[in-house]
């Protein structure tokens, strides 16, 4: 019975050291895929960063850029917003948080205001 159990026992640890070895192999995945995005995400900031610079330097308006993003933001089957912002509502001041039914915008849980939270480009120094 003493053979038994110690043979049971090593199993048990065998399994045990399997199921942890496998955890972390599937903790260092996720974490070089979050590493992978993260990365592009960088790349793609870097690049629309250098369009609007272009754009702007070439005579195009950031009003009209603004107008152009309030456009693609109203449609909401343009996209599903995945990072929720927040800021003050411009009524009650209280925190508004972006819901991410409608893309980009927040409901005033205190005075029911909509407010917006579209990514505006900000005009160059002049």
């Amino acid at each position: 019975m003493t053979r038994y159990n110690s043979y049971r026992n090593n199993i048990n640890q065998i399994t045990e050291s399997s199921t942890a070895s496998r955890a972390a192999d599937k903790v260092n995945d996720v974490n070089r895929g979050l590493n992978d995005i993260k990365g592009e995400t960088l790349k793609l900031q870097i690049m629309v960063q250098a369009m609007l610079e272009i754009m702007v330097e070439k005579g195009i308006s950031p009003d009209l850029i603004n107008e152009k993003i309030d456009k693609i933001v109203e449609d909401p089957k343009t996209f599903e917003p995945v990072i929720r912002g927040s800021k003050p509502c411009p009524v009650c001041g209280r925190t508004v948080v972006d819901n991410g039914s409608i893309p980009l915008s927040g409901t005033c849980l205190y005075c029911g205001t909509t407010v917006r939270f579209p990514p505006h480009f900000e005009s160059p120094a002049q």
